[in-house]
């Protein structure tokens, strides 16, 4: 039975052997291994009780409040969502044109994708923060005053959506910085998607009076989405845990407030540990949502 090119059946879970239980068992031996020694080495008093407040905490009217934890969470996915997006769009964009364009037309993608892939990303916002930013900052400062002249409802959507007007300049400079350099990987995840359609699917369906407006719609892209899905789930994976980034230039976000946190209380194992978990459930979410998409797609032999 044929399948839809590029495509192939679903893959089924292998049942569990021997070889794999016993490596399962190594690894947890050897986890609880470490965390002994590590506890008899550093003779840590426990107190997880002492970090509850950072997570939730309650005002003055008794009403529950997230705590600087918390907080620096919501920031984290605030970035590292506005920066996907801006990388799916910059990097499909040029991504699209690179599939396409030969020679001389291809250099702006060319010239964007290895100076972006070829830049630390910690230097790209420092670029971003303290040279581009001057660019930014006249309109940065209207939209700031824009926001705090609406009513206190539409202030907090503004916040929850973005970021309070206070932090806009940090926020953006960020999301730039983010925005563009996971672009530059994104572009090559689709420039490959798009050349992995074999040629015939083009000649077949421009032979069926398609404009490349449908052939896009209804049959490239559905064989190419198939095989960009893997990566680009990768790819915010890794722009999320990148966000940390962020916290050198004093955006509030997860590792920022648990830097903040650490140099109060001192609490060293419980707060990064507490952190690092934070984060691997991020990784974790995006890693299942990725997997559902991709099992979501219906095989179809072709008949």
């Amino acid at each position: 039975m044929n399948y839809i090119p590029g495509t192939s059946p679903a893959r089924s879970w292998r049942r569990l052997n021997r070889r794999d239980v016993l490596l399962a068992v190594c690894g947890l031996a050897f986890a609880l291994w470490f965390l002994s020694r590590a506890l008899a080495v550093t003779q840590h008093h426990w107190d997880w009780t002492a970090l509850a407040p950072y997570v939730l905490t309650r005002d003055a009217a008794g009403q529950w409040q997230a705590g600087a934890l918390l907080r620096g969470l919501f920031t984290t996915l605030r970035v590292g969502a506005w920066s996907m997006l801006l990388a799916l769009f910059s990097g499909g964009l040029v991504g699209v044109l690179s599939a396409h364009q030969r020679g001389f037309a291809s250099l702006p993608a060319v010239v964007y994708v290895n100076l972006l892939r070829n830049t630390p990303p910690l230097v790209l916002l420092f670029l971003v923060f303290f040279f581009a930013g001057s660019f930014f900052t006249e309109p940065l400062l209207r939209v700031s005053d824009l926001v705090q002249s609406l009513s206190p409802a539409a202030q907090e959507l503004f916040s929850a959506l973005l970021a309070p007007p206070d932090q806009l300049d940090r926020m953006v400079a960020a999301v730039l910085t983010l925005g563009l350099y996971e672009g530059a990987y994104v572009a090559e995840i689709v420039r490959a998607g798009l050349e992995s359609v074999p040629k015939s699917q083009w000649e077949a369906s421009a032979g069926q009076g398609m404009t490349p407006r449908q052939q896009y719609r209804y049959v490239i892209f559905p064989q190419a989405a198939r095989l960009m899905t893997p990566p680009l789930v990768n790819q915010a994976i890794s722009t999320f845990k990148e966000t940390t980034l962020a916290s050198i230039i004093s955006l509030p976000e997860l590792t920022f407030q648990s830097l903040e946190i650490m140099a109060v209380t001192r609490m060293t194992f419980e707060l990064w540990l507490t952190t690092a978990t934070l984060y691997l459930l991020i990784s974790y979410t995006w890693s299942g949502l990725g997997r559902r998409l991709e099992q979501s797609r219906r095989w179809r032999p072709l008949e």
